[in-house]
């Protein structure tokens, strides 16, 4: 990523207390703010989407799908179709 040319920009209002925070952080981390807020914003962004890719389940929810996994029902008429036709295409 370093080395790519960057076209796209951001830009943000923010309270003379945030500025100075972010700039104290970006000063701490040996970073330019804009390397800062890139990384920083871009980490979240990944963690954000992370949570939203995964399923969490409670105990009862989880019970029940390893329950359908091991005791899957027998198929019925419309999957048997679905089955033949998918058989047939091969």
């Amino acid at each position: 990523m370093a080395n790519t040319l960057k076209k796209q920009r951001i830009d943000l209002r923010l309270s003379p207390e945030d500025k100075t925070l972010i700039e104290n952080a970006a000063s701490l981390s040996n970073l330019t703010i804009s390397q800062f807020m890139l990384a920083s914003a871009s980490e979240r962004a990944a963690e954000i989407i992370e949570q939203h890719q995964r399923i969490v389940l409670n105990e009862a929810s989880w019970k029940q799908v390893m329950d359908a996994i091991s005791n899957p029902p027998a198929p019925n008429e419309k999957l048997k179709r679905a089955a033949q036709r998918l058989q047939d295409m091969e």
